[in-house]
């Protein structure tokens, strides 16, 4: 039989199951009170299962330290009661890529710190993310099988069936079922919980598809039927946002605080205490993605996370191991290996620096900058850190032009720029991206990228010579094709120094090949505001094109970072109904978006058309890229194991694989 890995990467041309169900229970939007049916009704065809398993379960579990107190009392029953039937087992070449990590059987113990910049979602959120499949490298290349233990998927990517870890349970010790898939679509389903059907559970992810069925087959078994092809739906189940909360909510926690499960009179105590004036609030409040999951009101929420939420104040998240975590190592240890994880708050970016290189933190990744690794380098020795520096999931500023700007005027100048491919180019060349580099990162990062141009500003002045922008006024500057004065506006918001620095070096290129600039610096919230009202022209910001082959993330889309085509995207999004139907060379992006969630992004067809997706950009410059790739620093505790090696490629797999760190004995 194919091995699971070959079959990903031949997706559709090898039929993995066609399923037909007879009598079965179904939910779709709307439907709470399904049949029950069973698995014996199900027929398949020669179904292939893709099956995890790297390593064999391992014929002896260990029991945690912290809980051996505990175990021996009988307040929590004994390692093998916790674990599922086969856990996860974690080895070389699992949670990383053995070339990128020299992976051990670690050491139980000790408190991770980590530090939060205004309670946001960094180190310590990204670790609590657990996906429902999961590649080896939290691509989506090759997905294999986590918190489910097998899948299914249908040759014409209609249908997804998935088997849950028999005896895989919620932090609380209650075991996870399709009853907690079952609410999970109801919850989706009731509009005085969610406004509207999730798009990722709709047919191929958009907001105007059908939502998915779902189709109860036993405890452990069940179906999500689409109306059409959806092969991004298997991108979606490795995907950290929004990780296994898109298919599992614990079922027996929510019931309790929703009034058509439980009396109103017993909630409203809760309700009281809380100061929310409703059941329905309450259900929001207590039904939170895992970036909610370090949040005062997630102590008691049943997770399936390493960590669970133990205390959260203003200036510190304590969290403690699970003792119902679903992974263990080779040895038959329980992961994570450190009990604890301690996040200090902070407001200050620069304070927090400060303490990374005094080696008050024992890991530290999203706040490192490379502009601060002569001072990381300079206190190693004496705070007992190091530094790797490796790949990051973010790209480095970049440049959006605004392709729907002025488009309702009739003939806009800046409309007939930005649809001339000349005037991009032009852009794209007068930037001198080695300089960019050197400047703002130590010349770290790379010169790609997917604007293929080159520093070279005499091809620079011929192209806007050629498009009519070949007079000056009486500053010197390119006058537009109509003779009038011109002006490129770049606005960014204050919320990175390499916004406003990279700001300045565009200014002073564009304006050595004769073109005006301004920079506009605002506030975030106006910034929002100004985007959202397509009053931009262009702007700088961050994009997060690593996982664009993947699939995982929409960075590119037109409204999500740079907003190069909003109004073209409100009306792909609301067919029709608002916004700006898109002229020809816009809407080709758009079929091109919407054919890759056909097929699986790793499928030779989705390899082709996100070929297709960079070339498009590449020809009509909605994106400029400054520099090329960026390069971001990991500081950690020197005494920690199992951390990546330097040059690896994304830097979430750290932070992912927190669960694997460990600490070694000092020397």
């Amino acid at each position: 039989m194919p091995t699971a890995i070959a079959l990903c990467r031949v997706f559709p041309s090898i039929v993995l199951s066609v399923i037909a169900i007879l009598v079965s229970q179904e939910v779709a939007a709307g439907e709470t009170t399904p049949v029950v049916g069973s698995a014996d009704k199900m027929v398949s065809a020669d179904p292939i299962v893709v099956n995890q398993q790297k390593y064999p379960v391992p014929t002896k579990y260990n029991e945690v330290p912290l809980f051996a107190s505990q175990v021996a009392s009988g307040q929590l029953p004994p390692i093998e009661e916790r674990l599922p039937a086969e856990p996860f087992v974690v080895g070389p070449g699992v949670l990383n890529s053995e070339e990128w990590l020299d992976w051990e059987v670690g050491q139980y113990g000790g408190t991770i710190r980590t530090p939060n910049l205004n309670g946001g979602v960094h180190e310590l959120a990204l670790a609590m993310g657990m996906t429902i499949l999961r590649a080896p490298d939290q691509s989506t290349r090759d997905p294999l099988p986590a918190i489910v233990s097998s899948y299914q998927i249908s040759a014409d990517y209609r249908q997804y069936t998935l088997t849950i870890r028999q005896g895989l349970k919620w932090s609380d010790g209650v075991p996870l079922t399709t009853e907690d898939v079952r609410m999970t679509w109801e919850l989706y389903a009731d509009e005085r919980i969610y406004p509207s059907f999730p798009r990722k559970v709709r047919t191929l992810g958009r907001g105007d598809g059908i939502p998915g069925k779902l189709t109860i087959i036993d405890d452990l078994t069940f179906i999500i039927t689409f109306e059409a092809s959806y092969g991004q739906f298997v991108a979606e189940l490795s995907s950290w946002i929004p990780d296994y909360t898109l298919l599992f909510r614990p079922a027996h926690f929510i019931k309790q605080f929703h009034a058509d499960y439980t009396e109103i009179a017993d909630i409203q105590p809760v309700l009281d205490e809380l100061q929310i004036n409703s059941w329905e609030k309450l259900v929001i409040l207590k039904d939170m993605p895992h970036w909610e999951l370090y949040r005062e009101h997630s102590i008691g929420v049943p997770t399936l996370t390493p960590w669970i939420a133990e205390t959260v104040t203003s200036s510190v998240i304590r969290m403690v191991r699970n003792p119902y975590y679903w992974k263990v190592d080779i040895a038959g240890n329980q992961l994570p290996y450190v009990d604890r994880v301690e996040s200090e708050v902070s407001n200050h970016l620069q304070a927090i620096m400060l303490k990374a290189a005094s080696g008050e933190y024992d890991v530290m990744t999203s706040y490192a900058q490379v502009r601060e690794m002569p001072l990381y380098r300079l206190n190693a020795e004496r705070a007992n850190i190091k530094t790797v520096l490796h790949g990051s999931i973010n790209n480095p500023p970049i440049l959006f032009l605004n392709h729907d700007f002025d488009y309702q005027a009739a003939g806009s100048v800046w409309q007939r720029l930005v649809t001339d491919p000349r005037f991009g180019s032009a852009i794209a060349c007068a930037i001198d991206k080695e300089d960019v580099n050197n400047t703002l990162y130590f010349g770290l990062y790379t010169l790609d990228g997917y604007t293929r141009e080159n520093y070279d500003p005499q091809t620079a002045n011929t192209l806007l010579d050629q498009i009519g922008m070949n007079k000056l006024d009486p500053k010197g500057f390119r006058t537009d094709p109509d003779g009038n004065r011109f002006e490129l506006r770049i606005t960014t918001a204050a919320i990175s120094p390499d916004f406003l620095a990279l700001g300045e070096l565009l200014k002073a290129y564009f304006e050595q090949v004769g073109l005006r600039t301004t920079l506009d610096v605002i506030g975030s919230q106006l910034f929002g505001q100004r985007m959202n009202a397509n009053q931009l022209m262009a702007t700088i910001h961050w994009s997060d094109e690593p996982i664009w082959g993947p699939g995982i993330s929409e960075d590119y889309w037109p409204s999500s970072k740079g907003h190069w085509a909003p109004m073209s995207e409100q009306y792909f999004a609301t067919n029709g109904d608002s916004g700006r139907h898109p002229p020809d060379y816009l809407q080709k992006f758009f079929d091109l978006h919407v054919a890759r969630k056909v097929v699986p992004p790793q499928s030779p067809e989705g390899e082709a058309l996100f070929a297709d997706l960079v070339d498009w950009f590449s020809r009509h410059y909605a994106t400029i890229w400054p520099v090329g790739r960026m390069t971001v620093p990991t500081v950690y505790n020197a005494d920690l194991g199992n951390v990546i090696k330097a040059g690896y490629p994304f830097d979430r797999a750290l932070d992912y694989g927190m669960e694997q760190l460990f600490f070694r004995p000092s020397k």
